[in-house]
């Protein structure tokens, strides 16, 4: 602590902790660390502050593995902690790991049964933060280890009819209808699509890594899509998509407007996420097969099997399976 001394001059006080006595040697001195030491051995464990949930959730949304996280899906665990931390702010770290736990968990998750998805994300970001704290030694055992799950509907089945995917193309509003079109014909997620950039078109490519995975994906474009690639090109757009307003599409700023747009066309059973889907499934249903792929790509079958783990290759034939299911 910096002080005013009665010469005029400054100087400078030691404490031992905040709040504690004051040191009387000299700093960097042999006498200064014994004086620390026999301050501070007697303190009382209860002055230190307890460790809980409350305190765990801190350390964890500070950590690297946190940071990493999408923004959108930060969001979704900061909504889902505090009311992790309403219910189990103040149950101390030790509590975690103890016969119990698990049950105390299971029970609160029950409680929210009346909607089973919610429920089960819950538990999924409390099941992870224990994880990452049982990695590092926070905690012996994560006591929400292989839980199962209330929710289990499915919608790898789920696909866009054509009739569905003809009438939002062309009845709904173009800033909308370009965002399916894009995603139809890239089979990307909705995060990959609204923010793929002019820049990501190039000699009459399309190249995208994906924020999820981090895959590289090289789509050569259908026709379907590359006057709208080139008009964004042309315009030296930033964004290939935008909004009504002109303005880069926010993901929550979509949503709101699809569903929107998917009620006024009367459209229902399915998502936006069930596009990506949709378009796989009407290639693989109108013949395509690894073999093909792996003559569109150059590669052997056994390099293209593992390739398609991680990159996509729309090439013609993709193209044409494609478009047979959306006529």
């Amino acid at each position: 602590m910096k002080v005013k001394l009665a010469t005029g001059e400054l100087g400078y006080y030691f404490y031992a902790w905040r709040g504690g006595p004051r040191m009387k040697t000299k700093p960097g001195t042999l006498a200064f660390t014994q004086e620390y030491v026999r301050l501070t051995k007697d303190r009382k464990k209860a002055e230190a502050k307890p460790q809980t949930l409350s305190w765990l959730v801190k350390e964890y949304t500070s950590g690297a593995d946190y940071q990493k996280l999408s923004p959108s899906t930060k969001r979704d665990y900061e909504r889902m902690m505090g009311v992790i931390l309403v219910r189990f702010g103040t149950l101390p770290v030790p509590a975690l790991e103890a016969r119990g736990a698990r049950r105390l968990f299971l029970d609160w998750r029950d409680e929210m049964s009346a909607t089973p998805r919610s429920a089960d994300l819950h538990l999924t970001v409390l099941a992870r933060m224990l994880s990452w704290a049982k990695n590092r030694e926070i905690i012996i055992r994560n006591p929400l280890e292989k839980v199962g799950k209330l929710h289990k509907a499915s919608r790898k089945d789920i696909i866009w009819m054509p009739s569905q995917v003809n009438k939002f193309l062309h009845q709904a509003a173009p800033h909308l209808a370009d965002v399916v079109r894009l995603a139809l014909w890239t089979m990307q997620r909705k995060g990959d699509v609204l923010g793929l950039t002019t820049l990501a078109y190039n000699d009459g490519l399309l190249w995208i890594t994906q924020a999820k995975t981090g895959a590289r994906v090289r789509i050569k474009p259908a026709d379907e899509i590359n006057p709208l690639l080139r008009k964004a090109k042309e315009e030296n757009r930033t964004r290939i998509l935008l909004n009504s307003f002109g303005e880069v599409w926010t993901s929550s700023g979509f949503d709101t407007s699809f569903r929107k747009e998917m009620k006024r066309l009367e459209i229902s059973g399915v998502t936006f996420h069930d596009l990506r889907g949709t378009a796989i499934t009407y290639a693989y249903a109108h013949g395509l097969d690894i073999e093909r792929i792996a003559e569109i790509s150059g590669h052997s079958k056994s390099e293209c099997e593992t390739i398609i783990r991680k990159n996509y290759l729309a090439g013609g034939d993709v193209i044409d399976a494609i478009r047979k299911g959306t006529k």
